[in-house]
C-alpha cells in the first residue's frame, strides 16, 4: 500500500512537467517552475539533515509517500533535478518521452518487480525490469503511432533500452536522476546520426 502511494503521487506530481512542457511554447516556464520546485526540496533536503527527528515525524505523517530512511537526496529532489536537466539540455520530443519513460516503466518496475520478483538482479528484479521495458515500449508505440511527437520507433527503443539498463544497473545515484538522462542521451546522439 505504501508503494502505491509513493507511485502514484510520483506519477501525479511528475507528469505534470511533460505535459506542461508539451503545451508550453518554450522551456522557460517548465523551468521556472521546476526551479521554483527544487528550492522548496532543497529547504526539505537541508532541514532532513540539520533535523532528523522532524524529518522522520515528516515522512511518518506523510502516509508513506516520503520514506524516513533516504539517499543522499530525495527521490522527488533527484526527480525534479532530472526535469531540469533533461528539459534544458535535450530536444523537446525526446525529453518528454524520456520523463515519461522514467515515470511510467519506474512505476511499472517497483510494483512489478515488488510483488512478482524472483529473480534477482542486485536489489532489482529481472521480472521488474521486464515490467520496465514493456512499460516503455508501450510508451514508444504510443508515441510513435499517435502523437505529435516524431521521433523514429527505433530510436525510441533504443532509448527504452538505454532506460531499462540504466534503471536495473546495481548504482548508488537514484534512478530518478539518471534513467531519464540515459535514455535522452541515448534518443540525442540516434537523431544526431
Amino acid at each position: 500500500m505504501i508503494l502505491k502511494r509513493r507511485k502514484i503521487y510520483r506519477i501525479g506530481a511528475g507528469i505534470v512537467f511533460p505535459i506542461v512542457y508539451y503545451f508550453s511554447p518554450n522551456k522557460i516556464i517548465v523551468e521556472m517552475l521546476l526551479l521554483y520546485l527544487l528550492g522548496i526540496m532543497t529547504t526539505l533536503e537541508v532541514m532532513r539533515y540539520i533535523s532528523p527527528n522532524l524529518w522522520r515525524v515528516v515522512a511518518e505523517h506523510s502516509k508513506g509517500i516520503l520514506k524516513v530512511r533516504q539517499g543522499i537526496i530525495t527521490g522527488t529532489t533527484a526527480l525534479l533535478i532530472s526535469n531540469i536537466i533533461v528539459i534544458a539540455f535535450f530536444d523537446k520530443q525526446i525529453a518528454i518521452v524520456s520523463l515519461l519513460y522514467m515515470l511510467f516503466g519506474d512505476t511499472a518496475s517497483a510494483v512489478i518487480g515488488t510483488k512478482y520478483g524472483k529473480v534477482k538482479i542486485g536489489d532489482k528484479s529481472l521480472e521488474g525490469s521486464l515490467a520496465f521495458f514493456i512499460t516503455t515500449m508501450v510508451i514508444a508505440l504510443i508515441f510513435s503511432q499517435w502523437t505529435g511527437i516524431h521521433i523514429h520507433l527505433i530510436i525510441l527503443i533504443f532509448g527504452a533500452i538505454a532506460a531499462t539498463i540504466t534503471e536495473a544497473l546495481p548504482i548508488e545515484i537514484n534512478d530518478n536522476l539518471t534513467v531519464a538522462l540515459a535514455a535522452a542521451i541515448v534518443m540525442q546522439i540516434f537523431i544526431l546520426f
